[in-house]
């Protein structure tokens, strides 16, 4: 009897609720007439039925994760210096440090506004990185070999662990490579081997003191343009490159010549760009490249043309077009390019230089007023802008780390006759740098809505 009060006592006080303090009766009673919430109710039940293990996996992961994360950028944008989007977070804030963030306002700020006659359709686009081939050293020691450039590739003294730099010179021939972003590599054999001059004997007393001579210029020496294209080819394929020779642009005339094309990956225009030059006595003087490829990143929601117009007086969502843009619109005046609310390429606007008009439609004058003292404060000129034509483009972006990426974004043509290229990713799926401050005349001032200065 004495060992079953003994048992007793054990089992109480090993009882995990012996603590717990008395509930009310009545406490007790609706507890036993409440309804419990099932976990998953009939629309759940009947989901997990059909969608089976995996389907009841991916549910209870939705359950634990918080509905709230959402995923990562792909990258931070570099700021205006190169820096990350942290910077003006984590820096001092002493009026010296912030400086290098700030810009001063010009005597015009431009207000954009969206014509109606802009998309107001999303859409879709991939976005790529872009990302080094091979190494520094193999990609030197190939090309010493291309150009008959004699020398070990040695790393030099400027260069740094986040901007690596290696080269090989041997007298005037000189090979280099910048191991980051898009590893822009180039050869270049510049002398006076370049240029023609006249005989020693007939050049005057002071034309031997100095080095220089007046070039004697010598046309037949330089290739014609099918024996620019046809080295050009040679070249590029023996340095590895991916081209399509309907693309390359041939100048030749009695100075020397030179041949540029597209940088392409995968069929895809990177935006980055290819040169080579010849010199006066028809010898090969500069030959400059890339070693990346893009990798798809995948493809991401974009916001309309309409929408993105706001984007241009945030003045952290510019991206650049590619060369072939600018080189369109150099040759023609025109951007033979698709786009929105123009009927034909002879009806897009040729862009010119910004001319700041005033309200009463004379060109605004955006100096400062002769009677105007630099310490006041001053209210600028405000210079309505509309935009009204949009063209779909991919644009090349930098990242905070010095990586290359090509998004895609918007030409913005406004109706003063310049445009804007806007990155048109939907918010968060880039980082932005800090917004931009803007330093008057009587001190610092942040604003919410970066104005776009002139």
């Amino acid at each position: 009897m004495n060992d079953n009060s003994e048992l007793q006592k054990r089992l109480q006080a090993a009882d995990p609720a012996s603590a717990a303090p008395d509930l009310n009766a009545t406490v007790v009673a609706k507890a036993a007439t409440g309804k419990t919430k099932p976990l998953f109710g009939f629309k759940q039940a009947r989901f997990l039925a059909g969608a089976g293990a995996a389907g009841a996996s991916a549910l209870a992961l939705s359950l634990v994760l918080p509905q709230f994360l959402a995923p990562a950028p792909l990258f931070s944008v570099a700021d205006a210096n190169g820096g990350t989007s942290k910077m003006s977070a984590t820096s001092e804030s002493s009026l010296g440090v912030a400086d290098d963030m700030m810009y001063w306002p010009g005597w015009s700020v431009y207000e954009y506004s969206a014509s109606t006659d802009l998309s107001n359709e999303t859409g879709t686009g991939n976005v790529y990185q872009g990302r080094l081939t091979g190494d520094p050293i193999d990609l030197l020691s190939a090309m010493a070999r291309v150009f008959g450039v004699s020398g070990e590739p040695v790393r030099d003294e400027w260069s740094d662990d986040q901007y690596p730099s290696y080269s090989i010179s041997n007298g005037n021939a000189n090979l280099n490579t910048y191991w980051s972003g898009t590893g822009s590599w180039s050869y270049s054999n510049w002398s006076e081997a370049n240029y023609v001059c006249p005989d020693q004997d007939t050049r005057d007393e002071s034309d031997l003191e100095s080095s220089y001579c007046e070039p004697t210029l010598t046309p037949e020496l330089i290739p014609t343009v099918e024996q620019l294209r046809a080295t050009t080819t040679e070249l590029l394929t023996l340095t590895g490159q991916e081209f399509e020779p309907s693309s390359f642009e041939v100048y030749r005339d009695d100075w020397g010549a030179y041949v540029s094309l597209p940088y392409l990956s995968n069929g895809i225009d990177t935006g980055a760009w290819t040169y080579l030059s010849w010199g006066m006595n028809g010898e090969l003087s500069y030959f400059s490249s890339h070693s990346f490829e893009l990798v798809d990143r995948g493809q991401f929601d974009t916001i309309s043309a309409f929408d993105s117009v706001s984007r241009i007086s945030d003045g952290r969502w510019f991206g650049s077009p590619p060369e072939s843009f600018y080189r369109a619109l150099d040759n023609s005046g025109l951007v033979e390019a698709r786009s929105e609310g123009i009927a034909s390429a002879e009806e897009q606007p040729v862009v010119s230089e910004p001319e700041p008009i005033s309200e009463d439609g004379t060109a605004a004058d955006t100096s400062m007023p002769a009677d105007q003292n630099p310490s006041e404060n001053y209210e600028p000129e405000i210079v309505q802008l509309t935009v009204a034509r949009s063209m779909e483009i991919m644009l090349s972006v930098w990242d905070s780390r010095g990586n290359y990426w090509l998004v895609p974004g918007y030409i913005l043509y406004n109706d003063q006759g310049w445009f804007d290229s806007i990155i048109s990713l939907e918010d968060g799926v880039i980082e932005l740098p800090e917004p931009i401050q803007i330093m008057p005349m009587d001190g610092i001032r942040e604003i919410d809505e970066p104005l776009m200065v002139d």
